[in-house]
């Protein structure tokens, strides 16, 4: 199943960045709830953590830009479009799992930081932003498998 030139090379760097992107962006989210039950003593991590969820949400652009920039050119010529379904709902699961870490986890990090930083107890927002996780990885998990198993493809 030979993958030459430009193709193999963007499905390469396609998969890569899957693993070096995702992965990280994952395994920081599924520890947002130990970091928030730790209290004071996490908050250096709480920190990073807040930084990570930010820059790998915003680095999955880069998967994203070199799935589209293949997407005419499928497996053993096949041509795909963007309007086949299960690319199309990779896009929005995308759009969905960044939302969720930007505009849920990230945020919701930050702020129970400062609380925990004034002698607050961040606890409280555990659901929303452990909620946020919860949908991002979802997000993640159903686009890996689409891409595996091309549903209609």
């Amino acid at each position: 199943m030979p993958h030459p030139g430009a193709f193999g090379l963007l499905l390469t760097l396609h998969i890569v960045l899957a693993i070096l992107v995702v992965g990280p962006l994952t395994l920081t989210c599924a520890a947002v709830p130990s970091l928030l039950r730790a209290g004071a003593g996490s908050l250096p991590a709480l920190r990073v953590a807040t930084r990570l969820v930010r820059g790998f949400a915003a680095a999955s652009l880069l998967i994203t830009l070199t799935g589209v920039a293949m997407v005419h050119e499928g497996s053993f010529g096949s041509v795909r479009s963007l309007g086949d379904t299960w690319l199309a709902a990779s896009l929005v699961l995308w759009a969905v799992g960044c939302a969720a870490c930007l505009g849920v986890v990230a945020p919701g990090l930050s702020r129970a930081a400062t609380d925990i930083g004034a002698g607050g107890d961040g606890r409280g927002r555990l659901v929303p932003i452990a909620g946020g996780a919860l949908v991002s990885t979802g997000c993640w998990l159903v686009i890996v498998a689409l891409m595996v198993v091309k549903p209609g493809g």
